[in-house]
């Protein structure tokens, strides 16, 4: 009996086979919102990696601010900075960086090294606009358990991430900024870390699809290479 069926039984699982090879088939092209920190600094010196796992596929990436339809704009997946509020799509956390308090040396030799995080209240700080309130972010410190709202002030508000950093760097005052980007800068000595034993304050980082149904291919191979690149850091 088996001799006179295995015929049709491989026939049967070649088609299987095709048809699912044809399911997860990664190609045509797809369209990418993401959080310019995450594009420069975590993406793009792995984009090509990508690219060869994945040669059929077409990659368009606009960096936008953490907010915006992305229905509307025609977005296949997100990668957004901040708490996601409820909504229909399907949100999956990525990371969470730490959230550091620096100033560049030169700031430091001008105006002193502030002691502790309510020493704030009188220095020149550097404000970023929360893009999902409209409001500049609230600073805060976490130890542990133990959470330090401290009330900030200074001339520059800003809403792009390079000119605070840029500003920063040039000793324009203090910044609050996340560990993904700055790294290299405290590393070289070129930034700060202000209050390294109020380590705990973090900053989620998720990718986001417009639908809850199930990702096609192209989408599933950008969320997974998303998760991959991701690991190990903060």
């Amino acid at each position: 009996m088996y001799e006179l069926a295995a015929p049709h039984l491989s026939g049967i699982e070649e088609a299987a086979n095709a048809v699912s090879g044809a399911a997860v088939s990664v190609r045509g092209a797809l369209r990418v919102s993401l959080n310019p920190l995450f594009a420069r600094y975590v993406l793009a010196p792995r984009l090509i990696e990508f690219n060869d796992r994945y040669p059929d596929l077409d990659l368009a990436i606009l960096q936008y601010s953490d907010t915006g339809d992305l229905v509307a704009e025609g977005i296949d997946v997100a990668v957004r900075f901040g708490p996601q509020p409820p909504s229909s799509m399907s949100s999956r956390l990525l990371l969470s960086t730490r959230v550091l308090t620096v100033a560049s040396p030169s700031y430091l030799r001008k105006h002193g090294h502030p002691q502790t995080p309510t020493a704030l209240a009188e220095h020149d700080c550097i404000q970023y606009i929360d893009p999902q309130r409209g409001k500049p972010f609230p600073w805060e410190f976490h130890s542990g358990k133990k959470i330090v709202p401290v009330a900030t002030s200074g001339r520059l508000t800003m809403t792009d991430i390079d000119t605070m950093l840029n500003a920063c760097l040039a000793g324009a005052g203090i910044a609050q900024v996340l560990a993904l980007g700055v790294a290299h800068h405290i590393e070289s000595g070129a930034l700060v870390e202000l209050f390294p034993d109020w380590p705990d304050e973090k900053f989620p980082l998720h990718v986001i699809r417009p639908s809850r149904r199930l990702p096609s291919a192209a989408v599933e191979a950008f969320l997974g290479f998303c998760r991959e690149i991701c690991k190990g850091r903060i």
